[in-house]
Formats: structure tokens, C-alpha cells, sequence
């Protein structure tokens, strides 16, 4: 069993440190040449696909609920085809294409951070703590009820397996 999930688990530990380290990287160089118009840092699709160069201003509460609502559908899609098992060889495509959306839909708005890490690692180079829990708390809080609405779909379908 270890030999099928050390290589899966190496190759996630290997993409998380890359993403984590290149976009890190990135907003550093962008701080020391001092400009954000060099166009590092900006989270991109592929090499050279960027997503977007406007931003539009928007209210705290505006951003937490875009914020909580992008980590619903992630979740969501998450819960109903991995954890269920109800897509099979498809899972992987259905989350991608989600966050792929997820990121199109909420780029211009809030910069879609979804992981609380992935925000902080910015705001740790840039040393600017001044909106953290509008990336902190939506994402916990968006899968947190994407959970509740998960479990309360699954226990009458759970119900209704049981009576046929």
C-alpha cells in the first residue's frame, strides 16, 4: 500500500513546493524592482495565460462571500466525485475544471486564494496583514457548509437505500 501512495503523495509535496515557491518568488522580485505593473505574481493558467489585469474594488463583505462561495463549488465538486465516488476516472477532471472556472470567475474580484496558505505566503513577503481574514476565514468557511450540505444530501439518499 505504501508503494502506491509515496509516489502520489511525493509528486503532491513536489507541486505544492513549486507553486508556493515560484509564486513567492515571483512577489518578491515584483516588491524589490518596485513595481506590480513587471507582472509577477499575477497566478496564471499556463506559462504566459494570465488571468487578467484589472481589478475592480469591492466590499469586505462582498469578498468574503465571493470567497466563501468559490470554496463551496470547489468543495462541492470535491465531496460529490472524489470522496462519493461517484465519478470514477472523472474526478480529477471535474475538480480541475472547477477551479479552473473558479479562478476565471473570481481573479478580477479577489485574486481567488482558496488555500489560506497560498494567501499568506504573499502577505508574509510583502509584510501586509491588513485583510488576512478575508482570506482566511471564507475558504473554512464556504467548505464547511459545502460539508453540512453534503452530509444532509447523502443521509436521505442513505435513507432511501436502506427502505428499497
Amino acid at each position: 500500500m505504501f508503494d502506491r501512495i509515496a509516489p502520489k503523495l511525493l509528486a503532491e509535496f513536489i507541486g505544492t513546493f513549486a507553486f508556493v515557491f515560484i509564486g513567492v518568488g515571483a512577489l518578491f522580485l515584483s516588491a524589490v524592482l518596485g513595481s506590480a505593473q513587471t507582472g509577477l505574481g499575477a497566478p496564471a493558467l499556463a506559462h504566459n495565460l494570465a488571468l487578467g489585469g484589472l481589478s475592480l474594488t469591492i466590499t469586505p463583505a462582498a469578498g468574503f462571500m465571493i470567497e466563501a462561495l468559490l470554496a463551496f463549488f470547489l468543495v462541492t465538486v470535491v465531496l460529490g466525485t472524489a470522496v462519493a465516488g461517484r465519478a470514477g476516472n472523472l474526478a480529477p477532471l471535474a475538480i480541475g475544471v472547477t477551479l479552473t472556472l473558479n479562478i476565471t470567475m473570481g481573479r478580477i474580484l479577489t485574486g481567488t486564494a482558496f488555500n489560506p496558505a497560498r494567501a499568506l505566503g504573499p502577505m508574509v513577503t510583502v509584510g501586509n496583514y491588513s485583510d488576512a481574514w478575508l482570506y482566511l476565514t471564507p475558504p473554512i468557511v464556504g467548505a464547511i457548509v459545502a460539508a453540512i450540505v453534503h452530509l444532509g444530501m447523502a443521509r436521505p439518499a442513505q435513507e432511501q437505500t436502506v427502505m428499497s
